[in-house]
């Protein structure tokens, strides 16, 4: 074989690797959206970036998690960071994830959310085995796991869409950015990535408030476990989930009445 076969043999191992990577084997193919899904999910994301925009925010969107751990571990090292959004545990590129930095009008960071897919065989035993927060093959170290309840994630298979690793500056709090964010975030998950599945761990103080319902538009807690984050004392966290079909009905019933602030508002 010529140097150049060589490097296109090369070239279409890597393709493969990254095929492997991304979607795992035995997970169910993920479906694709019908037209009127991702014209759904195009009009929502563009109806949060107007509410973000008048919010007086500027949302870039961006890949480079190395950034978004230094930012995020800079911004709040007091609280755990989640490393589902960190490329020293989880394989994260342009095609299974993103993050979005939001600025005030002088250029300063004052939100950020991570956001990412994966192809899924066994929910319950991919957070159950940690798999969720470190996926690379070397072994990710000691830590603190207890499973509290799952049983609402079980049989739940397919492309998972997971958001989380909030932060918002403290004088930008009460604007219901969150809830802008992670609609934003789940609206372009949809289009992009087709996901089966929106989820999403919540530390217990903050599910407490009702942010997961409220901000979120989540239907309900629905399971909850401990875990340390390899780095961190023991957390509880709550866990919430909705199919594809339930955020798509929340996004229409949002679409059908723009002018509500908050997801709380269309069911007031």
């Amino acid at each position: 074989m010529d140097e150049a076969g060589v490097a296109t043999l090369e070239r279409a191992e890597e393709r493969a690797e990254t095929v492997w990577r991304v979607a795992r084997r035995g997970a169910p193919a993920p479906q694709p959206l019908t037209l009127e899904e991702f014209q759904i999910a195009e009009a929502f994301a563009e109806l949060m970036l107007e509410k973000l925009e008048r919010a007086g925010v500027r949302v870039t969107i961006e890949s480079d998690f190395v950034e978004f751990v230094r930012l995020r571990l800079a911004a709040s090292p007091e609280t755990p960071m989640n490393t589902t959004y960190d490329p020293a545990h989880v394989d994260l590129s342009l095609v299974n994830a993103f993050w979005f930095r939001a600025t005030a009008p002088d250029g300063a960071l004052v939100a950020m959310i991570g956001h990412r897919t994966f192809d899924s065989a066994d929910l319950v035993q991919d957070i159950a085995s940690v798999r969720l927060w470190h996926d690379r093959p070397a072994p990710a170290g000691p830590c603190v796991f207890r499973v509290i309840d799952l049983d609402a994630a079980r049989g739940i298979a397919g492309r998972i869409a997971h958001s989380g690793g909030l932060w918002i500056r403290p004088d930008w709090r009460k604007r219901n950015l969150s809830g802008y964010l992670d609609h934003l975030g789940r609206a372009l998950m949809l289009r992009n990535f087709w996901f089966d599945h929106m989820t999403a761990f919540i530390v217990d103080k903050l599910a407490a408030t009702g942010i997961g319902i409220r901000q979120y538009g989540f239907p309900g807690i629905v399971g909850w476990i401990e875990f340390n984050f390899f780095a961190f004392r023991p957390v509880r966290l709550a866990y919430c989930q909705m199919s594809r079909a339930e955020s798509l009905r929340r996004m229409r019933a949002w679409l059908e009445q723009p002018g509500a602030e908050s997801i709380a508002a269309l069911e007031a």
